[in-house]
């Protein structure tokens, strides 16, 4: 049965995925380019999901998990928050395997005017617990609703640039995340993201499965998003599918070619320096020929060919 991530959040207490490279003048001072120079991190719905489709509760084995992570060459976790206190649970059991909490993961209400005050105070607490971690990238999803109207949509507007200016004195990035219900009605919700917020203190995390899918899978369209916005994303979700379905490995080409994503990116002026996100999971239709531990191996290999060949 497929998992729907918003329903999976509401559950979850903490963790999710991403990928740090090199910035394109560090690469080309470089004489070797070496795919170990790339550190991939990955995101929690990926590792609770291929853990459960095992049988194995991840949040009761996390110890086994994260140290299997390690072995699979990965370098940290991106956490999906809900309180502050989810930081430091993890931010622990992180640390005993040398694993980085580099990014983290939320989605709360500041649409609403009868709760957006409490969720902005939740999130600039968690944002401050998260500095003390290490963390530098806080990707956010405002909470789904569809067909939000102009004023719900310009009072999220209003508090994404609070919560960004926020994030920007501790230190962090503010990158949006988004899903199926902001590419409706033409999209209006994703590009008043882009359009009503101070690119100083809001980003973007470009999901680039998500504008294929929430585009009735497109291609087209996640390029055009990658066109249009390359000098404000921050953060990257990677997720492969093939013929709509997502594989069970990340790769670099099937319905998304991903040579042809960075060759957008890399000729964009001001993106050089980017979080990127492996964000592969299962769904129905997926198969399943492989262990988690060899899935993440596989993935971040592949992830890290593309990274290091799309930058020369």
């Amino acid at each position: 049965m497929q998992q729907n991530r918003r329903n999976f959040l509401k559950n979850a207490t903490v963790l999710t995925g991403s990928v740090l490279f090199l910035t394109n003048h560090q690469i080309k001072a470089q004489t070797v380019h070496s795919a170990g120079q790339v550190e991939v991190f990955i995101n929690q719905y990926t590792v609770e999901t291929f853990y459960a489709r095992e049988g194995i509760n991840f949040k009761e084995n996390h110890d086994r998990c994260f140290a299997e992570l390690k072995a699979a060459g990965l370098a940290g976790f991106e956490a999906s928050v809900r309180q502050p206190e989810d930081i430091d649970t993890y931010n622990i059991a992180l640390k005993k395997h040398n694993l980085l909490l580099r990014s983290i993961y939320a989605s709360n209400n500041l649409h609403d005017e009868t709760v957006a005050d409490a969720e902005l105070k939740r999130l600039i607490a968690i944002a401050e617990r998260a500095k003390s971690a290490g963390t530098k990238v806080f990707v956010f999803n405002p909470l789904a609703k569809s067909g939000k109207t102009d004023a719900e949509l310009n009072r999220q507007n209003q508090n994404l640039n609070i919560l960004g200016a926020v994030l920007r004195k501790l230190g962090m990035k503010l990158a949006l995340h988004y899903h199926t219900p902001e590419l409706e009605f033409a999209a209006r919700e994703f590009h008043s993201f882009m359009s009503d917020t101070d690119p100083e203190n809001v980003s973007l995390c470009f999901d680039t499965h998500w504008s294929f899918r929430g585009s009735n899978n497109s291609a087209v369209s996640a390029y055009s998003h990658a066109k249009l916005y390359a000098d404000r994303i921050v953060a990257l979700h990677l997720r492969q599918s093939q013929n709509g379905i997502w594989t069970e490995t990340f790769t670099r080409n099937a319905d998304i070619d991903y040579g042809k994503t960075f060759a957008i990116l890399r000729q964009a002026k001001g993106f050089s320096d980017c979080h990127v996100v492996l964000e592969q999971a299962p769904e129905n239709g997926t198969p399943k020929t492989l262990k988690p531990l060899d899935i993440f191996k596989q993935s971040v290999e592949n992830v890290k060919i593309l990274l290091m060949t799309s930058m020369t």
